[in-house]
Protein backbone atom coordinates (compact mmCIF):
# COMPACT_ATOMS: atom_id res chain seq x y z
CA UNK A 1 0.00 0.00 0.00
CA UNK A 2 2.62 2.42 0.98
CA UNK A 3 4.53 2.07 -2.77
CA UNK A 4 1.36 2.49 -4.14
CA UNK A 5 0.89 5.57 -2.53
CA UNK A 6 4.69 6.85 -3.29
CA UNK A 7 4.13 5.48 -6.65
CA UNK A 8 1.01 7.72 -7.67
CA UNK A 9 2.49 10.36 -5.80
CA UNK A 10 5.43 10.36 -8.11
CA UNK A 11 3.42 10.21 -11.16
CA UNK A 12 1.64 13.13 -9.69
CA UNK A 13 4.93 15.26 -9.14
CA UNK A 14 6.62 14.18 -12.13
CA UNK A 15 3.23 15.70 -14.47
CA UNK A 16 3.50 18.70 -12.77
CA UNK A 17 6.99 18.92 -13.89
CA UNK A 18 6.43 17.59 -16.98
CA UNK A 19 4.10 20.48 -17.19
CA UNK A 20 5.43 23.54 -15.69
CA UNK A 21 8.59 22.33 -18.22
CA UNK A 22 6.38 22.07 -21.38
CA UNK A 23 5.02 26.04 -20.47
CA UNK A 24 8.81 27.19 -19.97
CA UNK A 25 9.91 25.71 -23.35
CA UNK A 26 6.96 27.24 -24.62
CA UNK A 27 7.66 30.46 -23.53
CA UNK A 28 10.98 30.42 -24.01
CA UNK A 29 10.18 29.44 -27.88
CA UNK A 30 7.90 32.14 -28.41
CA UNK A 31 9.71 34.74 -26.81
CA UNK A 32 12.78 33.89 -28.57
CA UNK A 33 11.02 34.55 -32.09
CA UNK A 34 9.81 37.34 -30.82
CA UNK A 35 13.02 38.47 -30.10
CA UNK A 36 14.36 37.38 -33.46
CA UNK A 37 11.49 39.13 -34.79
CA UNK A 38 12.72 42.49 -33.32
CA UNK A 39 16.07 42.01 -34.42
CA UNK A 40 15.20 41.77 -38.01
CA UNK A 41 13.41 44.57 -38.01
CA UNK A 42 16.30 46.15 -36.39
CA UNK A 43 18.66 45.41 -39.07
CA UNK A 44 16.50 46.22 -41.81
CA UNK A 45 15.79 49.85 -40.68
CA UNK A 46 19.95 50.21 -40.01
CA UNK A 47 20.09 49.15 -43.85
CA UNK A 48 17.39 51.18 -44.60
CA UNK A 49 19.09 54.49 -43.12
CA UNK A 50 22.44 53.82 -43.98
CA UNK A 51 21.19 53.96 -47.56
CA UNK A 52 18.74 56.95 -47.51
CA UNK A 53 21.43 59.07 -45.36
CA UNK A 54 23.35 58.69 -48.81
CA UNK A 55 20.79 59.36 -51.14
CA UNK A 56 21.70 61.76 -53.94
CA UNK A 57 25.21 61.15 -52.81
CA UNK A 58 27.51 62.43 -55.47
CA UNK A 59 24.42 61.92 -57.72
CA UNK A 60 21.49 64.18 -58.61
CA UNK A 61 18.58 64.60 -56.51
CA UNK A 62 16.59 64.61 -59.88
CA UNK A 63 17.84 64.87 -63.05
CA UNK A 64 14.90 65.65 -64.43
CA UNK A 65 15.31 69.19 -63.45
CA UNK A 66 19.23 69.28 -62.95
CA UNK A 67 20.39 72.56 -63.83
CA UNK A 68 24.25 71.20 -63.48
CA UNK A 69 23.36 68.40 -66.14
CA UNK A 70 24.71 68.06 -69.39
CA UNK A 71 23.48 65.82 -72.29
CA UNK A 72 19.83 65.24 -73.70
CA UNK A 73 17.31 63.39 -71.41
CA UNK A 74 15.65 61.94 -74.28
CA UNK A 75 18.26 60.22 -75.12
CA UNK A 76 19.29 58.19 -72.29
CA UNK A 77 17.77 54.37 -70.49
CA UNK A 78 14.73 54.74 -68.95
CA UNK A 79 16.79 54.23 -65.77
CA UNK A 80 18.69 56.90 -66.08
CA UNK A 81 15.75 59.47 -66.73
CA UNK A 82 14.73 58.49 -63.53
CA UNK A 83 17.70 58.79 -61.09
CA UNK A 84 16.41 61.11 -58.44
CA UNK A 85 17.76 60.43 -54.30
CA UNK A 86 14.76 59.49 -53.19
CA UNK A 87 10.97 57.78 -55.06
CA UNK A 88 8.33 55.83 -52.79
CA UNK A 89 6.29 53.55 -55.05
CA UNK A 90 2.80 53.13 -53.48
CA UNK A 91 1.83 49.77 -52.63
CA UNK A 92 5.58 48.70 -54.97
CA UNK A 93 5.85 45.65 -52.90
CA UNK A 94 2.20 44.27 -54.06
CA UNK A 95 3.70 44.45 -57.63
CA UNK A 96 4.67 40.78 -57.45
CA UNK A 97 3.17 37.13 -56.40
CA UNK A 98 3.52 35.38 -53.46
CA UNK A 99 2.16 38.29 -51.42
CA UNK A 100 -1.15 36.30 -50.20
CA UNK A 101 -0.42 36.33 -46.57
CA UNK A 102 0.05 40.18 -47.02
CA UNK A 103 -3.55 40.62 -49.11
CA UNK A 104 -5.20 38.48 -46.22
CA UNK A 105 -3.88 41.20 -43.46
CA UNK A 106 -5.08 43.92 -45.29
CA UNK A 107 -1.38 45.15 -45.84
CA UNK A 108 0.64 46.77 -49.11
CA UNK A 109 3.80 47.73 -48.23
CA UNK A 110 5.58 50.09 -50.19
CA UNK A 111 8.93 50.10 -52.40
CA UNK A 112 11.55 52.45 -51.98
CA UNK A 113 14.26 53.12 -54.83
CA UNK A 114 17.65 55.21 -53.71
CA UNK A 115 19.95 56.90 -56.31
CA UNK A 116 22.81 57.52 -54.81
CA UNK A 117 26.98 56.80 -54.72
CA UNK A 118 26.63 53.61 -52.28
CA UNK A 119 29.85 51.93 -52.94
CA UNK A 120 32.73 54.34 -52.60
CA UNK A 121 32.71 58.07 -50.90
CA UNK A 122 36.02 58.94 -53.39
CA UNK A 123 35.81 60.62 -57.12
CA UNK A 124 38.19 59.00 -59.18
CA UNK A 125 40.85 61.55 -61.39
CA UNK A 126 40.88 60.08 -64.81
CA UNK A 127 43.29 61.67 -67.39
CA UNK A 128 42.01 61.40 -70.44
CA UNK A 129 38.45 60.38 -72.25
CA UNK A 130 39.08 58.32 -75.88
CA UNK A 131 35.40 58.34 -77.69
CA UNK A 132 35.35 56.52 -80.54
CA UNK A 133 32.15 54.90 -82.77
CA UNK A 134 32.75 51.89 -80.16
CA UNK A 135 32.17 54.09 -76.94
CA UNK A 136 33.89 55.99 -74.78
CA UNK A 137 36.86 54.50 -72.51
CA UNK A 138 37.73 56.76 -69.46
CA UNK A 139 41.38 56.73 -68.24
CA UNK A 140 41.48 56.21 -64.31
CA UNK A 141 44.31 57.88 -62.69
CA UNK A 142 45.86 54.33 -61.10
CA UNK A 143 48.04 56.82 -59.05
CA UNK A 144 45.71 59.34 -57.86
CA UNK A 145 44.74 59.26 -54.25
CA UNK A 146 41.30 57.67 -54.01
CA UNK A 147 42.88 54.66 -56.46
CA UNK A 148 45.61 53.76 -54.05
CA UNK A 149 42.93 54.31 -50.86
CA UNK A 150 40.69 52.13 -52.93
CA UNK A 151 43.38 49.69 -53.52
CA UNK A 152 44.21 49.96 -49.82
CA UNK A 153 40.66 49.02 -48.89
CA UNK A 154 40.40 46.20 -51.18
CA UNK A 155 42.89 44.62 -49.81
CA UNK A 156 41.54 44.62 -46.36
CA UNK A 157 38.00 43.45 -47.86
CA UNK A 158 36.57 46.28 -48.90
CA UNK A 159 35.08 47.24 -52.65
CA UNK A 160 37.65 46.21 -55.37
CA UNK A 161 37.69 48.70 -58.40
CA UNK A 162 35.65 46.30 -60.38
CA UNK A 163 33.37 45.92 -57.70
CA UNK A 164 33.09 50.09 -57.20
CA UNK A 165 33.03 49.89 -61.62
CA UNK A 166 30.63 47.41 -62.28
CA UNK A 167 28.94 46.99 -65.33
CA UNK A 168 25.53 48.27 -65.80
CA UNK A 169 26.13 51.42 -63.06
CA UNK A 170 26.25 55.04 -64.04
CA UNK A 171 29.14 56.74 -64.46
CA UNK A 172 28.98 60.66 -63.97
CA UNK A 173 31.71 62.83 -64.99
CA UNK A 174 33.10 66.13 -64.35
CA UNK A 175 35.62 67.62 -66.92
CA UNK A 176 37.96 70.39 -65.60
CA UNK A 177 36.85 73.75 -66.76
CA UNK A 178 33.48 72.56 -67.45
CA UNK A 179 30.73 73.73 -65.29
CA UNK A 180 27.95 70.33 -65.44
CA UNK A 181 28.12 67.20 -65.34
CA UNK A 182 27.26 64.37 -67.75
CA UNK A 183 26.32 60.70 -67.41
CA UNK A 184 27.03 57.59 -68.93
CA UNK A 185 26.16 53.57 -68.38
CA UNK A 186 29.14 51.78 -67.63
CA UNK A 187 29.85 48.57 -70.11
CA UNK A 188 33.11 47.06 -68.19
CA UNK A 189 36.14 47.78 -66.31
CA UNK A 190 40.17 47.02 -67.19
CA UNK A 191 42.51 46.88 -64.15
CA UNK A 192 45.84 45.58 -65.53
CA UNK A 193 49.27 45.77 -64.09
CA UNK A 194 51.08 44.43 -60.83
CA UNK A 195 51.28 47.17 -59.78
CA UNK A 196 48.45 48.68 -61.45
CA UNK A 197 49.02 50.64 -64.45
CA UNK A 198 45.99 50.90 -66.22
CA UNK A 199 42.26 51.28 -65.27
CA UNK A 200 40.03 51.94 -68.28
CA UNK A 201 36.03 52.23 -67.60
CA UNK A 202 34.50 51.41 -70.76
CA UNK A 203 30.49 53.21 -71.20
CA UNK A 204 27.93 51.71 -73.48
CA UNK A 205 28.61 53.48 -76.88
CA UNK A 206 24.11 52.86 -76.99
CA UNK A 207 23.73 55.80 -74.21
CA UNK A 208 27.08 58.52 -76.24
CA UNK A 209 28.34 61.24 -73.63
CA UNK A 210 27.52 64.52 -74.97
CA UNK A 211 29.47 66.23 -77.74
CA UNK A 212 31.17 69.27 -76.67
CA UNK A 213 29.20 72.38 -78.36
CA UNK A 214 31.06 75.74 -79.09
CA UNK A 215 31.43 77.97 -76.30
CA UNK A 216 30.09 75.03 -74.67
CA UNK A 217 30.47 74.57 -70.90
CA UNK A 218 30.52 70.34 -70.83
CA UNK A 219 30.85 67.98 -73.44
CA UNK A 220 33.47 65.84 -75.36
CA UNK A 221 34.67 65.24 -78.75
CA UNK A 222 36.00 62.44 -80.79
CA UNK A 223 39.10 61.26 -80.23
CA UNK A 224 41.38 61.66 -77.50
CA UNK A 225 40.21 64.63 -75.03
CA UNK A 226 43.41 65.00 -72.84
CA UNK A 227 41.80 67.42 -70.44
CA UNK A 228 41.02 65.10 -66.83
CA UNK A 229 38.42 65.72 -64.18
CA UNK A 230 36.70 63.77 -61.86
CA UNK A 231 34.20 60.53 -62.23
CA UNK A 232 32.41 58.22 -59.55
CA UNK A 233 30.38 55.68 -60.08
CA UNK A 234 26.26 56.40 -59.24
CA UNK A 235 23.84 53.20 -57.88
CA UNK A 236 19.61 52.84 -57.76
CA UNK A 237 18.70 50.45 -55.49
CA UNK A 238 15.10 48.94 -54.35
CA UNK A 239 13.73 48.50 -51.30
CA UNK A 240 10.41 46.03 -50.92
CA UNK A 241 9.33 43.29 -49.55
CA UNK A 242 8.43 39.78 -51.29
CA UNK A 243 8.35 35.86 -51.25
CA UNK A 244 11.72 34.54 -52.23
CA UNK A 245 10.19 31.11 -52.53
CA UNK A 246 12.11 29.34 -55.56
CA UNK A 247 14.56 32.16 -55.41
CA UNK A 248 18.38 30.02 -56.72
CA UNK A 249 20.06 31.32 -53.42
CA UNK A 250 17.89 32.19 -50.96
CA UNK A 251 15.12 29.54 -51.82
CA UNK A 252 16.48 26.83 -49.43
CA UNK A 253 16.53 29.47 -46.75
CA UNK A 254 12.99 30.39 -46.63
CA UNK A 255 11.72 26.94 -47.98
CA UNK A 256 10.46 24.09 -46.12
CA UNK A 257 11.76 23.16 -42.62
CA UNK A 258 11.94 19.29 -43.85
CA UNK A 259 12.31 18.98 -47.39
CA UNK A 260 13.30 15.52 -47.22
CA UNK A 261 10.12 14.43 -45.49
CA UNK A 262 6.92 16.25 -46.93
CA UNK A 263 4.27 15.03 -44.21
CA UNK A 264 6.60 16.66 -41.56
CA UNK A 265 6.92 20.20 -43.99
CA UNK A 266 3.27 20.22 -44.20
CA UNK A 267 2.96 19.67 -40.40
CA UNK A 268 5.35 22.71 -40.07
CA UNK A 269 3.72 24.71 -42.95
CA UNK A 270 0.15 24.59 -41.65
CA UNK A 271 1.37 25.73 -38.29
CA UNK A 272 3.57 28.33 -39.44
CA UNK A 273 2.75 29.82 -42.91
CA UNK A 274 6.24 29.50 -44.02
CA UNK A 275 5.50 28.72 -47.71
CA UNK A 276 3.76 32.06 -47.46
CA UNK A 277 6.61 33.81 -45.35
CA UNK A 278 8.11 37.47 -46.81
CA UNK A 279 11.34 39.63 -46.74
CA UNK A 280 12.98 42.79 -47.12
CA UNK A 281 15.00 42.89 -50.03
CA UNK A 282 17.72 45.24 -51.38
CA UNK A 283 18.76 45.17 -55.18
CA UNK A 284 20.13 47.20 -57.77
CA UNK A 285 18.46 48.27 -61.05
CA UNK A 286 20.04 48.38 -64.27
CA UNK A 287 20.56 51.29 -66.52
CA UNK A 288 16.76 50.03 -68.04
CA UNK A 289 15.32 49.74 -64.60
CA UNK A 290 15.19 46.11 -64.33
CA UNK A 291 16.86 44.17 -61.61
CA UNK A 292 20.26 42.69 -61.55
CA UNK A 293 19.82 39.36 -60.17
CA UNK A 294 22.97 38.85 -58.62
CA UNK A 295 22.93 42.04 -56.59
CA UNK A 296 19.51 41.10 -54.61
CA UNK A 297 20.31 40.55 -50.82
CA UNK A 298 17.99 39.33 -48.32
CA UNK A 299 18.16 42.20 -45.72
CA UNK A 300 15.24 41.03 -43.07
CA UNK A 301 13.60 38.16 -42.65
CA UNK A 302 9.83 37.72 -42.23
CA UNK A 303 9.05 41.53 -43.20
CA UNK A 304 5.15 42.07 -43.83
CA UNK A 305 4.99 45.86 -44.26
CA UNK A 306 6.72 48.90 -45.30
CA UNK A 307 5.50 52.39 -45.53
CA UNK A 308 7.05 55.98 -46.10
CA UNK A 309 6.46 58.97 -45.38
CA UNK A 310 7.66 62.48 -45.98
CA UNK A 311 9.35 65.95 -45.14
CA UNK A 312 9.81 68.65 -48.25
CA UNK A 313 10.38 72.21 -48.69
CA UNK A 314 7.55 74.01 -49.80
CA UNK A 315 7.71 77.73 -51.48
CA UNK A 316 5.73 79.81 -48.79
CA UNK A 317 2.77 81.80 -49.76
CA UNK A 318 2.90 84.02 -47.02
CA UNK A 319 3.93 87.64 -47.87
CA UNK A 320 7.67 88.60 -47.90
CA UNK A 321 8.86 85.17 -46.81
CA UNK A 322 11.39 84.40 -49.07
CA UNK A 323 12.65 80.82 -47.49
CA UNK A 324 10.89 77.31 -48.03
CA UNK A 325 8.87 76.47 -45.52
CA UNK A 326 9.51 72.86 -44.28
CA UNK A 327 6.08 70.78 -44.72
CA UNK A 328 5.77 67.01 -42.83
CA UNK A 329 3.50 64.97 -44.69
CA UNK A 330 3.41 61.48 -42.25
CA UNK A 331 2.33 57.85 -42.52
CA UNK A 332 -1.74 57.38 -42.46
CA UNK A 333 -3.39 54.96 -41.87
CA UNK A 334 -4.61 55.12 -45.62
CA UNK A 335 -2.35 55.89 -47.90
CA UNK A 336 -1.28 59.35 -48.10
CA UNK A 337 -1.46 60.71 -51.40
CA UNK A 338 0.66 63.66 -50.91
CA UNK A 339 3.51 61.32 -50.22
CA UNK A 340 3.66 59.57 -53.65
CA UNK A 341 2.20 62.42 -55.55
CA UNK A 342 5.98 64.18 -54.11
CA UNK A 343 8.14 61.50 -54.17
CA UNK A 344 6.74 59.64 -57.18
CA UNK A 345 8.24 59.12 -60.46
CA UNK A 346 10.23 62.10 -61.44
CA UNK A 347 8.87 62.11 -65.18
CA UNK A 348 5.39 62.64 -63.84
CA UNK A 349 3.90 65.50 -62.70
CA UNK A 350 3.56 66.86 -59.14
CA UNK A 351 6.62 64.71 -58.35
CA UNK A 352 9.19 66.91 -56.60
CA UNK A 353 11.98 64.73 -55.24
CA UNK A 354 14.55 66.93 -54.72
CA UNK A 355 12.66 68.89 -52.53
CA UNK A 356 12.12 66.42 -49.77
CA UNK A 357 14.81 67.04 -47.24
CA UNK A 358 13.62 64.00 -44.69
CA UNK A 359 12.33 59.95 -45.12
CA UNK A 360 9.95 59.25 -42.11
CA UNK A 361 10.07 54.94 -42.33
CA UNK A 362 7.73 51.81 -40.77
CA UNK A 363 8.86 48.50 -41.29
CA UNK A 364 7.33 45.59 -39.54
CA UNK A 365 8.17 42.02 -39.29
CA UNK A 366 6.14 39.04 -37.38
CA UNK A 367 7.08 36.41 -35.56
CA UNK A 368 7.91 33.06 -37.07
CA UNK A 369 4.75 31.00 -35.77
CA UNK A 370 1.05 32.35 -34.48
CA UNK A 371 1.28 32.37 -30.30
CA UNK A 372 -2.04 34.49 -29.76
CA UNK A 373 -5.42 33.14 -29.61
CA UNK A 374 -6.96 36.48 -30.60
CA UNK A 375 -6.46 39.86 -32.13
CA UNK A 376 -5.00 42.34 -30.35
CA UNK A 377 -6.94 45.92 -30.61
CA UNK A 378 -4.98 49.25 -30.92
CA UNK A 379 -6.28 50.77 -27.74
CA UNK A 380 -6.17 48.37 -24.86
CA UNK A 381 -9.09 50.21 -23.31
CA UNK A 382 -11.53 49.42 -25.91
CA UNK A 383 -11.18 45.45 -26.81
CA UNK A 384 -14.22 45.82 -29.11
CA UNK A 385 -12.30 49.06 -31.20
CA UNK A 386 -9.92 49.24 -34.57
CA UNK A 387 -6.82 46.67 -34.60
CA UNK A 388 -5.01 49.58 -36.29
CA UNK A 389 -3.53 52.57 -34.84
CA UNK A 390 -3.74 55.98 -36.25
CA UNK A 391 -1.14 55.57 -38.89
CA UNK A 392 -1.74 51.78 -40.08
CA UNK A 393 0.40 50.22 -37.25
CA UNK A 394 -0.64 46.70 -36.16
CA UNK A 395 0.30 44.10 -33.38
CA UNK A 396 -0.99 41.03 -34.82
CA UNK A 397 -0.87 39.21 -37.81
CA UNK A 398 -2.69 36.60 -39.41
CA UNK A 399 -1.43 32.96 -40.19
CA UNK A 400 -4.01 31.74 -43.01
CA UNK A 401 -4.72 28.07 -43.16
CA UNK A 402 -3.74 27.55 -39.63
CA UNK A 403 -7.41 26.81 -38.67
CA UNK A 404 -10.50 25.64 -41.43
CA UNK A 405 -12.13 28.63 -42.72
CA UNK A 406 -10.04 31.37 -41.22
CA UNK A 407 -7.51 33.04 -44.08
CA UNK A 408 -8.32 36.81 -43.39
CA UNK A 409 -8.69 38.88 -40.78
CA UNK A 410 -12.48 38.83 -40.75
CA UNK A 411 -12.49 35.20 -39.92
CA UNK A 412 -13.16 34.52 -36.03
CA UNK A 413 -11.39 31.52 -34.96
CA UNK A 414 -13.47 29.08 -33.31
CA UNK A 415 -12.81 28.45 -29.20
CA UNK A 416 -10.58 26.33 -28.31
CA UNK A 417 -8.85 26.28 -31.88
CA UNK A 418 -4.85 26.74 -32.00
CA UNK A 419 -3.04 30.39 -32.17
CA UNK A 420 -3.82 32.18 -35.68
CA UNK A 421 -2.19 35.19 -34.70
CA UNK A 422 1.72 36.17 -34.73
CA UNK A 423 3.34 38.88 -32.53
CA UNK A 424 4.66 42.31 -34.85
CA UNK A 425 7.46 43.84 -34.25
CA UNK A 426 7.46 47.95 -35.38
CA UNK A 427 9.79 50.03 -35.50
CA UNK A 428 10.15 53.53 -36.84
CA UNK A 429 13.00 56.20 -38.07
CA UNK A 430 13.23 59.72 -39.09
CA UNK A 431 15.71 60.25 -41.73
CA UNK A 432 17.51 63.22 -42.77
CA UNK A 433 19.07 63.51 -46.24
CA UNK A 434 21.80 65.48 -46.04
CA UNK A 435 22.77 65.87 -49.84
CA UNK A 436 19.41 67.26 -50.27
CA UNK A 437 19.84 69.36 -47.66
CA UNK A 438 20.17 72.97 -49.99
CA UNK A 439 18.95 71.87 -52.81
CA UNK A 440 18.37 75.68 -54.25
CA UNK A 441 16.00 74.34 -57.59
Amino acid sequence: MELLVAMAAGLTVSMAAFLLSKNATRFFQNEARASASHLAATLGLNRIVADLQRAAHQSSPNVQRDPFLCGDIDTWPEGLKRLAGVTIVQDGSMDGSGVDQLTANGLSPDALIIGGSFNTTEQFYFNSINCTAGGCVVNIDPFSGAVQRTLARANGGGASLNDIFRPNRFLRLKILGQSKYMYGVIQGTTVAGDPIHTIQVTLMATYGLPQLQTFGDCGVTTGFNGTGGFANPVSRVRYDIRSLAGHPTYGALVGPAYPGDPAAAADVERMTGDSGRTELVRVELDENGGEIPATLELVAEYAVDLKFGIVTAEESGLPGVTNPQLTRYPITATNNAAVYDRAGDNTTAGAVPERIRAVQVRLSTRTRAPDRDVNLPFDADDPAGPVTGPDGRRYRFLIPGVVDGVSTLDNTPPAGSPPVYARMRTLYADVALPNQAYVPW
